[in-house]
């Protein structure tokens, strides 16, 4: 690997191999046969100096390049000498040659000036007439922070960076109506206001929900813990399980917050519906089988029958519920497993008639080593079912979170895409939130980074298109306006070494595209994001080691 990573850890591309503040300013005689060449310390340049990994020279100005064939000084400020030194300012001009296309042999234009190629460039081909699924959007769940957002100091510049800065337009609620207490919707109501003004468009709402309450849990309480007999739907006596109480408070909910002006698009109507929290992990929860039946468990070392309820009988009671519940009726997602190996046996029970998404969780996927075969059937079974796929929850870190963001929507065709937690209130929980929200502040986490790197410059009704990478080591989709008038690539690199890459667009595109901008996040040390200015003519970018970078494209 020819380029290290500077103490500063700041983010885009290559870092400093030496402190270009401690070097001499001007080339020495005989240097420039080293001109240019990548390099790791000072002593491969021949009298230059390495500066984030190119041989080199610093500058005040033009003239200190003057020995130094076509150089100029380019200012530490300037998009080049980001791009060269991984998206930090460097604190003093570097001396290189301005491009716009042609680069000496051995170099690339990237961002207006050349720099070493690596070995072997990656080729990623775009094809604007390969089309797939149509986008809704990206975003994460409100989970349990409504009441500590919207009480917070400095909440009106938190919503500016989650929903006007980022592009988050996919929200995700848990249905808090239990008591009956008007109070539980006023603070999602609040959120979904402030999106809406900072959009410009009500965000696409998806609710669902942990547990019924605890009046109609077998456990009398609306969390479990290991509980396998008793972490699902009461029965009554004579009756059997009582989905008449269950679709009630369903129907009651979706009242309460149609009175506070909340209209979620999709309703899930039981959260990992095939799942028990262990002993370990007081959460949550209510069992559901596919169908009414019963399994064996193992309860204190003991093989043990337990009879569970049936989620199609559940939905299917719900469903008539509401069907004369006055305002736009929500659709319907099923079946938000955990984990996608479930998805299947759930759907399998249901009639396809009686849903309207295919709402998953992405929890069983290993992001060093995706199995984009279990991706490929989730999409194929949408396919033939005619419904959407929707990526509803998943909590991960920074890189893994851009990784399996990519294969949820390439392998796995889906047309959403959620992180779990929009906030952590913790400490602990910020490496896989969003926002880490305290009581004076908040910082934006690393998965903020990667998710807004595809939410920012793409919008609901976009269409996925073709973006081939030639490597297997640099992850590339594509997405394009439906006026054809903006166009968006989004490439993840999982590695650690750079890849200089290039971008083969069709016809006419960049003609018509005039308007370009590149930006990304490198993960590692201080993660944060970064913009090396617009795609040169060459259609040449480095992506740098574990980042993701984006291009966009946009008529003027």
């Amino acid at each position: 690997m020819r380029r290290a990573v500077s103490a500063l850890a700041l983010v885009l591309l290559v870092s400093a191999c030496d402190n270009p503040s401690d070097m001499p300013g001007s080339p020495q005689v005989g240097s420039q046969t080293n001109w240019l060449l990548a390099c790791d310390t000072s002593g491969e340049c021949g009298g230059l100096q390495c500066i984030c990994g190119t041989c080199s020279a610093v500058c005040d100005d033009d003239t200190a390049c003057a020995q130094l064939p076509d150089a100029a000084c380019v200012g530490g400020r300037e998009a080049g000498a980001a791009a060269l030194c991984s998206g930090q300012t460097p604190p003093v001009g570097i001396c290189l040659p301005r491009c716009e296309e042609a680069c000496p042999e051995g170099t690339s234009c990237v961002a207006g000036v050349c720099e070493p190629s690596s070995d072997g460039m990656v080729t990623v081909t775009v094809d604007t007439a390969e089309r797939h699924q149509t986008l809704v959007g990206f975003g994460a769940s409100l989970a349990y922070a409504e009441d500590a957002i919207v009480a917070h100091p400095q909440k009106e510049v938190f919503f500016d960076l989650v929903f006007a800065e980022s592009g988050f337009d996919v929200l995700r609620l848990r249905n808090r109506h239990d008591s009956g207490d008007e109070a539980e919707v006023l603070a999602p109501a609040e959120i979904i206001e402030a999106a809406s003004m900072r959009l410009g468009r009500t965000p696409l709402l998806f609710m669902t929900s942990g547990t019924p309450p605890a009046e109609l849990k077998a456990n009398g309480a609306r969390q479990c813990a290991g509980d396998l007999e008793t972490c699902t739907l009461v029965s009554l006596p004579g009756v059997g399980f009582d989905y008449g109480g269950f679709a009630s408070f369903w129907r009651d909910s979706l009242e309460a917050y149609a009175g506070a002006g909340v209209f979620p698009d999709y309703v899930s109507i039981q959260n990992n519906p095939n799942w028990v929290p262990g002993a370990d992990n007081l959460n949550e929860g209510c069992r559901f089988l596919p169908e009414e039946g019963s399994v064996t468990v193992e309860i204190g070392g003991a093989p043990v029958e337990v009879a569970y309820p049936g989620y199609r009988e559940a939905l299917d009671a719900v469903q008539a519920a509401i069907v004369d519940l006055p305002g736009p009726p929500p659709r319907f997602g099923a079946v938000e497993a955990n984990g996608l190996a479930h998805v299947g046996d759930y759907v399998a029970a249901l009639d396809a008639g009686n849903f309207d998404a295919l709402a998953v969780h992405v929890y069983d996927m290993d992001p060093s080593e995706v199995d984009v075969a279990q991706l490929a059937a989730v999409r194929e079974l949408g396919e033939q079912l005619g419904r959407p796929v929707l990526q509803t929850e998943m909590q991960a870190e920074g890189l893994e979170t851009a990784v399996l963001v990519h294969h949820a929507l390439t392998s796995g065709g889906a047309v959403a895409y959620l992180q779990n937690d929009l906030v952590a209130l913790r400490e602990a929980q910020a490496s896989i939130a969003l926002v880490l929200l305290n009581e004076d502040g908040f910082t934006a986490q690393p998965p903020y980074y990667a998710l807004s790197q595809y939410a920012k410059h793409t919008d609901p009704g976009w269409i996925r298109i073709g973006a081939s990478s030639d490597s297997s080591r640099l992850l590339a989709s594509g997405w394009l306006a439906p006026d054809e008038g903006a166009l968006t690539l989004v490439l993840v690199n999982p590695e650690a070494d750079a890849l200089v890459t290039e971008l083969v667009l069709p016809e006419g595109v960049r003609e018509r595209l005039l308007r370009t901008e590149v930006a990304g996040t490198v993960f590692g040390g201080t993660d944060r994001s970064a913009a090396p200015g617009e795609l040169s003519s060459s259609g040449v970018v480095r992506v740098p080691g574990r980042a993701v970078v984006t291009i966009a494209l946009a008529t003027p």
